[in-house]
């Protein structure tokens, strides 16, 4: 389990990392999940990886649902170009 950034969560309409909205775009599965925590009760949840590939560039990100069955999002800590 790595160390993951929470980006927030979403009822699946919008959601924006780096300024793209994740629900306008066609997600790739890369094919690897990893382990991540609830922030408010550090609960482990496993969570798919996912890239979004734009004209200008790829966004890579973990996405999942917790129990509320809102999607939540992460980025690997080593992103240091986030712009939300």
């Amino acid at each position: 389990m790595k160390n993951y950034n929470y980006l927030g969560k979403s009822n699946g309409k919008k959601f924006c990392i780096q300024g793209i909205d994740v629900f306008s775009h066609k997600w790739k599965s890369l094919g690897e999940c990893d382990i991540v925590l609830q922030p408010d009760t550090k609960k482990p949840y496993s969570f798919s990886v996912y890239e979004i590939e734009t004209d200008s560039r790829v966004v890579k990100f973990l996405a999942g649902k917790f129990d509320d069955d809102d999607w939540a999002f992460f980025a690997d800590r080593k992103e240091e170009d986030y712009i939300f």
